[in-house]
């Protein structure tokens, strides 16, 4: 089965992202993150995953000692179900993409 049918079979929803237009973005769990194909005919993950704020990325950093998913001048707080998420989404899609 090829990884993105393997992706949408187990929850994962593929969207397009205007700004990343050569790159096919997967959502799940309130996540989302952007691969790009490999020269092998695969996907890989391309730059760091991110909370889906706004139907923009929102990337983790930390500021001031605490953790935010920021997407410019919007930031919420990276804790609790939103860290969970963004970690569990993490291991799904990676182990998607190593079984390919």
């Amino acid at each position: 089965m090829d990884v993105l049918e393997e992706l949408v079979e187990q929850g994962f929803t593929l969207r397009s992202f205007p700004a990343y237009e050569r790159h096919l973005g997967v959502e799940k769990h309130g996540c989302v993150a952007l691969l790009e194909p490999t020269p092998e005919g695969g996907w890989r993950r391309f730059g760091s995953a991110g909370h889906l704020l706004n139907d923009q990325i929102a990337l983790l950093v930390e500021r001031g000692g605490r953790k935010y998913f920021v997407h410019k001048a919007n930031q919420v707080p990276a804790e609790g179900e939103h860290l969970t998420n963004l970690q569990r989404f993490l291991r799904e899609l990676d182990a998607a993409l190593d079984a390919k």
